[in-house]
C-alpha cells in the first residue's frame, strides 16, 4: 500500500519534509520522495515549521507510556501522521491530544466519512499542533466529532474558488479550519462573540455580501425563520446556503420537520438537495454516511441538512454591484473571457445558470430559471444564448426529440440578430456554441441535412473575437459532420472536414494567448487545460487522416483508432450515468 499511502499523505500535506524511520518504512519513503519530498531519517533530524510532518508508524498493541513516549519525539513537529493497525480508538486518541495534536482540518475529507467509527481508527489518519486555547471538537474523537467534521467537509465541496463565505453555528472557528483547508474560499468569516467574529444579528454585513452561507444549528436572536431572512438579506443574487438542525422536538430552536425546512427555505431561495447522515447498519458507533437525496424525497436521520441556491432573477437590474469572486475587478484586468460583469445583462445568472460544477443542482428548477430567462432576456443578449444552451443541452440529454425543433427554433433566431463591432464577446461565443447545438439536435430528430449544414456553420463561425478555447467547438463540428458523411460512403469530403478540423486546432494553437491567459502572476487556473483539450480534438481528426487507408478495407478497423470520447466526454458520462440509473431503478 505504499505507492496508494504516499498518493494520500501528498494530497493531504503536499509535497514537505517528512521525518520517518527509513530503514522501517523504506518503501513508503522511497514512494514519497518520488512525489518531490524530502525525506529525514528520524524525527530529530527534521527542522521545526510548517513543512515539516513525523510520521509514526504505531502496530503494536500496546498504546500506554510506549505510544506517549513515541509521541514525544515529534514535539518539534507541527504535523503528525499516524499509520495503526486497528487499536482501540479511545486508547490512542486521548494519547494525541494529551500531547497537543488535534486532528488535521484536511484529514477527513467528504470520501472518506464512510471510514470512521467509534471503534478504530482509518490506518493512516492526520494530525497537527492544536492552538493554546485548544482545538474543540478537532480534540475530540468520537461520532459526534467525527460527523460534524463531516458536515463542514461537505460545506467545502459547496463553496467555489473566490467566495467570501460565512460560517454560523456549533464549531464555526473550526469549521473555518476545515474550509479552509479544503476549499478555495477568498475569505472566511465566522459569526460569534469574538472581537474578529461577526455579532449574531449579523448588523455588520451590508446586503448582498456573502457568496456562500454554512450554518450548521446557527445562533438565533430571533425565531428560525427570521435568520433564514438574515441569510437572505446578506446573500449575493448567485449565492449558496448549506443549512442544517438537529431535530429537537417540544422547542422552536429550528425546524423539526422536512416539510417545515423545504416550505420556509423555498420562499426565500432555489433548495437543490436534501443530505442524509446517519449510520450503513443498525450499530450507531459504526460507519456513517453523508450522502445527498433529491429534494423532494423524504429523509430520516436525526439532522436536517438542506442546499440551496438564491434566485439569481433578483439580480436583474443589479448589474454594477456584481463582481466575480474568481476574478475579482481589483485583480484586473481579465481578459474577456471571464468578463461576465460586461457581457451579461444580468450577471448573477452565469454562476447560478451557466457554470458547470457551480450551477444550480436541480435539474428541473435550472431548466425552469433557464426558460424564464428565455422568456424575459433581450433577443441577442448573452443572457438569452446561455438560457437556450442549458434547455438544449438539457433536452438533448433526456432525448426529447418532440422538443427538439423548439430549441432549433430560438437557436435560428438568436443567430438572426445582427452582429455589429460593439457585439459582446460572451454573445459571439453563444452564437458558434448554439449553432453546434443545433447540429446535434438534428441529429437527435434524423435530420442528416440539417445536421450537416449546422455543423458548416459551426466551423465557418469566425471565433477569435471570444477565445481560441472556443474551437472546440468548430473542431467537434467538423469531427461531426465527417462522421455523417463516412457513414454516407463519401470518404473524400469525411476527409476535407478532418483537415478541417486539424487546421483549425492549429489556428488556434497560433493564436497570440499571452492577452487571454490573464495577468501574469495569475493565469487563468483553466485555459492551459482547454488549450490541450483544443490540440487533443485536432489531434484525433490528425489520427482520422493518417488511418483513412483503413477506412477502405475495414471501417470497423478504422474508428477504433479513432478514440471520440474527447468530443462530448461530458455528455457522454451523463448519458451512461442516467442509464446505469434505468438499470438500477429496473
Amino acid at each position: 500500500m505504499s505507492i496508494q499511502d504516499a498518493a494520500t499523505i501528498l494530497q493531504r500535506l503536499g509535497p514537505r519534509r517528512i521525518a520517518m524511520d527509513i530503514a522501517a518504512e523504506a518503501e513508503l519513503a522511497r514512494e514519497l520522495a518520488l512525489l518531490g519530498c524530502e525525506i529525514v531519517d528520524g524525527a530529530a533530524a527534521a527542522h521545526s515549521g510548517a513543512r515539516s510532518a513525523g510520521f509514526l508508524a504505531w502496530e503494536r498493541a500496546d498504546t500506554g507510556a510506549a505510544f506517549t513516549q513515541a509521541l514525544r519525539s515529534f514535539d518539534r513537529l507541527d504535523t503528525l501522521i499516524l499509520h495503526s493497525a486497528g487499536q482501540p480508538r479511545h486508547a490512542i486518541e486521548p494519547a494525541l491530544f494529551a500531547a497537543g495534536w488535534q486532528r488535521h482540518p484536511a484529514g477527513m475529507m467528504i470520501g472518506d466519512y464512510g471510514a470512521w467509527s467509534q471503534y478504530a481508527l482509518p490506518p493512516l489518519t492526520f494530525y497537527q499542533r492544536a492552538p493554546k486555547q485548544g482545538g474543540g471538537f478537532l480534540q475530540q474523537g468520537s461520532v459526534e466529532a467525527d460527523a460534524l467534521i463531516a458536515r463542514y467537509a461537505l460545506a467545502a465541496t459547496q463553496v467555489r474558488p473566490g467566495d467570501r463565505v460565512l460560517i454560523d453555528g456549533a464549531g464555526s472557528s473550526e469549521g473555518a479550519a476545515i474550509l479552509a483547508a479544503q476549499s478555495r474560499a477568498g475569505e472566511i468569516l465566522t459569526v460569534g462573540p469574538g472581537t474578529r467574529q461577526i455579532a449574531p444579528d449579523l448588523a455588520s454585513l451590508a446586503d448582498q455580501s456573502v457568496d456562500m452561507i454554512v450554518a450548521f444549528a446557527p445562533s438565533l436572536p430571533g425565531d428560525w425563520t427570521e435568520r433564514l431572512a438574515d441569510f437572505a438579506r446578506v446573500l449575493k443574487f448567485d449565492g449558496r446556503l448549506l443549512l442544517g438542525w438537529r431535530r429537537t422536538p417540544g422547542t422552536n430552536d429550528g425546524p423539526q420537520d422536512w416539510g417545515s425546512l423545504v416550505e420556509m427555505a423555498g420562499e426565500l431561495f432555489l433548495p437543490e438537495h436534501r443530505f442524509i447522515q446517519a449510520p450503513f447498519g443498525a450499530d450507531p458507533g459504526g460507519a456513517h454516511g453523508l450522502y445527498p437525496v433529491p429534494v423532494e424525497q423524504e429523509a430520516g436521520g436525526d439532522w436536517l441538512i438542506l442546499s440551496a441556491t438564491a434566485n439569481p432573477l433578483a439580480g436583474e437590474g443589479q448589474s454594477e454591484g456584481f463582481d466575480h469572486p474568481a476574478f475579482p475587478k481589483a485583480n484586473g484586468p481579465w481578459p474577456a473571457l471571464v468578463d461576465f460583469g460586461a457581457a451579461y445583462d444580468n450577471p448573477w445568472l452565469y454562476r447560478a445558470m451557466v457554470q458547470m460544477g457551480e450551477r444550480l443542482g436541480h435539474d428541473l428548477k435550472l431548466a425552469r430559471l433557464a426558460e424564464c430567462v428565455i422568456e424575459n432576456s433581450a433577443p441577442g443578449s448573452a443572457d438569452r444564448g446561455a438560457a437556450i444552451a442549458v434547455l438544449g443541452y438539457r433536452i438533448l440529454e433526456l432525448r426529447l426529440t418532440n422538443l427538439a425543433d423548439t430549441i432549433v427554433g430560438l437557436i435560428a433566431a438568436y443567430l438572426d440578430e445582427p452582429v455589429t463591432d460593439d457585439t459582446a464577446a460572451h454573445v459571439r461565443r453563444w452564437r458558434i456554441s448554439l449553432a453546434f447545438l443545433a447540429g446535434k439536435l438534428h441529429e437527435l430528430t434524423g435530420d442528416r441535412d440539417g445536421a450537416k449544414a449546422w455543423y458548416r456553420r459551426t466551423a465557418q463561425t469566425e471565433w477569435e473575437g471570444f477565445s481560441p478555447l472556443l474551437t472546440t467547438k468548430s473542431i467537434a463540428a467538423c469531427f461531426f459532420e465527417a462522421r455523417l458523411w463516412l457513414a454516407e460512403g463519401d470518404a473524400d469530403t469525411a476527409k476535407a472536414r478532418f483537415r478541417e478540423g486539424l487546421d483549425i486546432a492549429l489556428k488556434a494553437v497560433a493564436f497570440p494567448h499571452a492577452e487571454q491567459l490573464g495577468p501574469q502572476n495569475r493565469p487563468l487556473p483553466f485555459y492551459m487545460q482547454e488549450l490541450a483539450e483544443v490540440i487533443d480534438m485536432g489531434s484525433q481528426c490528425a489520427n482520422a487522416l493518417a488511418n483513412m487507408p483503413l477506412w477502405e478495407r475495414d471501417p470497423g478497423l478504422f474508428w477504433r483508432q479513432v478514440d471520440i470520447r474527447r468530443f462530448g466526454l461530458a455528455s457522454w458520462a451523463r448519458d451512461l450515468e442516467r442509464e446505469n440509473n434505468r438499470l438500477r431503478a429496473a
